[in-house]
């Protein structure tokens, strides 16, 4: 189970592994993750901040206060390739 965003999950569910994706796999993750949680108390503050995030379209704006943390360095910019995101220059390779 993978959650990806509002109404767009992937699960495999079944005996036979069927893959479900979206509402109804949507659904399904919040479901068993909401059994997961211990006592009532917790499963009705979860559904009522899933249930507020998911009606408000209100979001914080995500803030990158440090750049060179985003960056992921895949280690194959041998070559002289670079991510698209990655802004800083290419040392010039010696032949």
């Amino acid at each position: 189970m993978a959650m990806i965003g509002r109404n767009a999950a992937i699960a495999e569910m079944g005996a036979h592994r069927h893959e479900v994706e979206g509402p109804v796999a949507f659904a399904a993750w919040l479901g068993v993750h909401a059994a997961l949680l211990s006592g009532t108390r917790n499963k009705v503050d979860a559904f009522i901040s899933w249930g507020w995030d998911y009606f408000s379209k209100n979001r914080a704006t995500a803030v990158v206060d440090r750049p060179d943390d985003a960056r992921i360095d895949w280690g194959d910019d041998d070559q002289g390739e670079r991510p698209e995101f990655d802004t800083a220059p290419i040392p010039p390779q010696s032949s």
